[in-house]
């Protein structure tokens, strides 16, 4: 009868009106005592209970029972009689008619099939107008006799009421008038006494399930008047029960912001719709709680009689989830790779829900201990304070957490003599200390005094100082290590791991530079890829002993890359080992020392060139000490030998050996001076455009007057040009040039005491090239390298047959390198030396043919060309001179075999000069050829060595005249004109 209603959800008046839901009371035909013979006297108010909410369905789905609404609404005496009727017509023996009678507290149903019929007695099922009922629902106090009657007020299921029958009566077939009855008056009364001990007890139950349901219950009437609370629901909105009789539900715990949804709720509830929603509401103090709102409405015969809500707290469970979540964001916040200013402004944001409107601080203990880095959360770095100017410096000299009010702060500044910027309303200050090490200060000022919420803010705040002191120790640990991994990716040194058979784990950017393998190429590979074989197999041996003993070794490879080239290392090697000192992996740091080895061989090389230096120095001292005392010896020895007791012809030989010992000392200084001025850098190049004819012809005369100061008139002195080009213009230093070629020229004669000395050049585009080739002592392979360093010759000894101060090549070399050119040499013991300057200086060359095509077409000048063969250049001048001033062209040739070329060559020549002795090719000889080939051309033969004979052996050879030295001017000119 009672399914459906939930006792857990109702207290004992809501359960009453859920009854009423589903009975509906009738009063009983009066004949109904008649056939209930024997309990006529027993008093109380008979009522007929009608089950409407399930209907009756035959067994055989053929013929139903169906009590309507509408036929409830007739009288008991037309109702009892038409369920009779009902019966008879439908002849279904299967509807049983159930009765029986009651004693006073006992409820006796009478039940046919889902119809009941039952005695109540006084007080139990009344109706909601009786006074005892309206003094219960509405909580006034009842009299000792009510309560009495109140306690009757049970209320049994319909297991209990059905198990209380003991009698039934059956309709027979045919008969509808007859009862056939059979009862036992005494277990009636047993038997409903039970039953109403059952509902006290229930009643009791009910009530204890309402009062102390863990859950907060109200009762509403239909204007949202609360008629009812449980105890829960006071406690947890503070109220007490008097204060919230009669008061509408939404002005005693729905927030301002919140009554839309509470009046929008009630709204539902009374429409006979479920409410089930989380929302907010607030105590009677205006905190406010999470809570989740279930409620219903009680409905009886479709007027809604009232409404019960349920509120279960789930503020702790809302603050729990939101205390998780932040601590889940705090932790991805720490484990995140942001800097400490980003961090700590993120970790402020995910703390302003917890602490509202306070702002948040963090304040580190300084690296110095002296002072403190203050960042709140406005702050975009960390600035610096002293101990003085902050709360935090109590917290972290007492090494716990402060929860201080205004009062207390303003004590706190007095008695710890601080001097505070700004003075909070309030400060919380919780410590931060990780693995024993107190870090600093995190906590909150200025916020809104909260006990309760400042409470769980509290141990949250605690909770998270202690994450956010390991993520600091963390963060910290990060940097490092990420300072580490950093280094060793950057590092400038090969950086390698291997596990203890040697197998590469790990290399860093720098390894795969220098070998040239790929990262791919050597992970898994053992290092001995690198091996190059040249360093022994003893050094690899110690190397492994050393690093598996624990210790560090450290040493030097000869490597080969990927590409074969090979490099050398510097490497310091040792053991990686674990928590319990094991050895798990080996370390490599490996440094490219190639470089620094060819720096250290070019050092050692600079090192031996500057104590080779040091000693050449201090030979050439020696040595420049016997160059100049020897000339010096001379000049002043002959210069106090001059006096009267000398003859002529004494003082004439001592004046020539001063002459000769003043130039050889000139010469000295003169090297040591260019050398000098080289070094300081004030020596000057200064270029011109010039023909190397007329170089040449400079450089012949030089030649031939440092073959004199050598003594070596006896070699010969060969002059060559190039004969592809009659006219070379170049554009260089002259005299700088010739001051090399000089040095060359007298070098050669210096070292030559067979043989010849020859100069000549060639043209190769612009590149004009300068020999100087001899046939002297040569120089060794092993000095070809240092004769041109200074102070350096090819014999340094002291017992050396050549003199000198070793300057005359270096400077050489100087000038050349200054003029932008080289020098070489190629040299071969004991047959001679090849001297080439090589100069990119030729601005323009005319070719031989085209030029003696042009004179043989075109006569330039009317003066009469004269060819002077002679090797002596002021011989040649002197010649030069008088035939110029009398109107004649005069062209040079510096040996016999140059007079040849030149008449074969030139056609416009109308006279030789024949000079009988010289170089290559003497005078006669040329003579004979040049008239083979040409033997009209006039030759006027010329000696100094006029000997008798001699102009007879000329005239003889081919000569058409013969003057002898010294030339007289006019007898020269009279012999020309008599020939052209």
């Amino acid at each position: 009868m009672l399914k459906n209603v939930n006792p857990l959800d109702c207290p004992v008046n809501s359960l009453i009106d859920s009854v009423l839901n589903y009975f509906l009371e009738v009063p009983i035909p009066e004949n109904l005592d008649s056939l209930l013979d024997g309990f006529s006297s027993l008093s109380g108010c008979p009522c007929l209970f009608i089950d409407f909410k399930n209907r009756y369905v035959h067994s055989n789905n053929s013929k139903a029972i169906t009590l309507l609404d509408s036929e409830l609404t007739r009288s008991s005496s037309n109702l009892f009689d038409d369920i009779l009727k009902i019966k008879s017509e439908r002849e279904d023996e299967s509807v049983e008619l159930v009765y029986g009678k009651h004693a006073r507290g006992v409820f006796v149903p009478v039940k046919v099939k889902e119809v009941i019929l039952g005695y109540f007695t006084y007080g139990q099922f009344i109706e909601k107008t009786d006074p005892l009922a309206l003094k219960i629902e509405q909580g006034i106090p009842l009299t000792n006799e009510e309560k009495e009657d109140a306690k009757l007020l049970k209320i049994l299921s319909r297991e209990e009421i059905e198990a209380n029958i003991y009698k039934s009566i059956r309709f027979v077939k045919g008969i509808s008038s007859q009862f056939e009855m059979d009862y036992d008056l005494k277990n009636e009364i047993k038997k409903n006494q039970e039953t109403a001990n059952q509902l006290r007890v229930q009643k009791t139950f009910f009530e204890n399930l309402f009062e102390n349901s863990p859950e907060a219950i109200v009762i509403l009437d239909n204007e949202d008047k609360v008629i009812q609370a449980n105890q829960e629901f006071l406690r947890l909105f503070e109220y007490t029960q008097k204060e919230i009789i009669s008061q509408k539900i939404n002005d005693l715990i729905v927030p301002e912001r919140y009554k839309d949804e509470g009046a929008s709720a009630t709204r539902d509830a009374s429409v006979g719709q479920l409410v089930d929603m989380t929302t907010i509401r607030q105590t009677k103090t205006g905190k406010q709680i999470h809570v989740q709102v279930m409620g219903k409405p009680i409905v009886l015969d479709n007027d809604q009689l009232a409404v019960y809500g349920i509120y279960r707290n789930l503020t702790q469970q809302v603050w729990n989830q939101k205390s998780q979540k932040i601590i889940h964001h705090i932790s991805e916040i720490l484990n995140s790779s942001m800097n400490s200013v980003e961090m700590i402004s993120k970790i402020g944001e995910e703390l302003v829900q917890i602490v509202g409107a306070g702002r948040l601080f963090l304040e580190l203990i300084a690296p110095n201990r002296r002072s403190l880095n203050s960042f709140t959360e406005n702050d975009e770095a960390f600035k610096a304070i002293r101990y003085s100017e902050s709360l935090s410096s109590v917290v972290i000299r007492e090494k716990r957490m402060l929860y201080l009010n205004e009062n207390q702060i303003n004590d706190a500044i007095v008695s710890n003599r601080l001097s505070l910027e700004i003075t909070p309303k309030s400060w919380l200050g919780i410590p931060l200390i990780a693995e024993e090490r107190m870090l600093g200060v995190f906590g909150v000022a200025g916020f809104v005094e909260d006990s309760e919420m400042n409470s769980e803010s509290i141990k949250l705040l605690e909770f998270l100082s202690v994450q956010l002191a390991a993520g600091a120790i963390k963060k910290a640990k990060d940097s490092k290590l990420r300072i580490l991994q950093r280094s060793m990716q950057q590092s400038p040194a090969s950086i390698v791991i291997t596990d203890l058979k040697g197998d590469i784990e790990y290399v860093n950017p720098k390894f795969c530079d220098v070998t040239g393998y790929s990262l791919k190429e050597v992970i898994g590979k053992n290092p001995r890829i690198l091996k190059s074989g040249v360093t022994p197999n003893e050094s690899y041996r110690e190397m492994w002993e050393t690093i598996l003993a624990g210790g560090e070794w450290r040493g030097e490879f000869l490597n080969v890359k990927k590409n074969k080239e090979l490099f050398w290392e510097r490497a310091n090697l040792s053991a990686i080992k674990d928590e319990f000192g094991t050895i798990t992996h080996i370390v490599a740091v490996k440094e490219d020392i190639t470089d620094a080895k060819h720096f250290e061989k070019e050092l050692l090389e600079s090192k031996n060139k500057a104590e080779e230096s040091d000693r050449l120095k201090s030979a050439f001292l020696a040595n420049m000490s016997h160059e100049l005392r020897t000339p010096l010896n001379a000049v002043i020895g002959f210069s106090n030998l001059c006096d009267d007791s000398l003859s002529m012809t004494e003082i004439l030989e001592f004046v020539g050996l001063i002459n000769k010992s003043g130039n050889q000392l000139l010469g000295i200084i003169e090297d040591i001076l260019s050398f000098t001025s080289i070094e300081s850098e004030v020596f000057q190049i200064s270029e011109e455009e010039f023909f190397m004819f007329n170089f040449v012809e400079d450089v012949k005369e030089i030649s031939k007057e440092k073959r004199v100061q050598e003594n070596k008139e006896r070699l010969g002195l060969l002059f060559k040009k190039d004969e592809n080009f009659s006219r070379v213009l170049v554009k260089s230093d002259y005299q700088r040039l010739l001051q090399v070629v000089t040095n060359l020229i007298k070098n050669a004669f210096k070292f030559t005491n067979e043989g010849q000395v020859e100069f000549g050049y060639k043209v190769d585009g612009e590149e004009l090239c300068i020999y100087i080739k001899d046939s002297g002592v040569g120089i060794n392979e092993n000095k070809k390298n240092v004769i041109f360093d200074r102070f350096r010759q090819a014999d340094d000894s002291i017992t050396r047959t050549f003199g000198g101060t070793g300057l005359g090549l270096a400077i050489c070399k100087k000038i050349m390198d200054m003029l932008g050119g080289s020098i070489e040499v190629e040299s071969e013991p004991n047959v001679g030396s090849v001297f080439t300057l090589r100069l990119n200086c030729v601005i323009s060359k005319t070719d031989t043919k085209k030029e003696f095509n042009n004179t043989n077409g075109m006569q330039t000048s009317n003066s009469p060309l004269i060819l002077v063969a002679e090797d002596e250049i002021s011989n040649f001048k002197l010649i030069e001179a008088i035939l110029k001033r009398n109107s004649y062209e005069v062209v040079r040739a510096e040996n016999g075999e140059e007079a040849v070329e030149m008449c074969r060559k030139n056609t416009n020549i109308c006279l030789v000069l024949m000079d009988i002795r010289m170089p290559v090719m003497d005078g006669l000889i040329a003579t004979k050829k040049i008239k083979g080939f040409s033997p009209n051309l006039p030759i006027i033969a010329q000696t100094a060595y006029a000997m008798d004979g001699d102009e007879n052996k000329a005239i003889e050879e081919g000569c058409d005249d013969y003057i002898s030295k010294p030339i007289r001017k006019e007898l020269l000119l009279e012999k020309i004109k008599a020939l052209i």
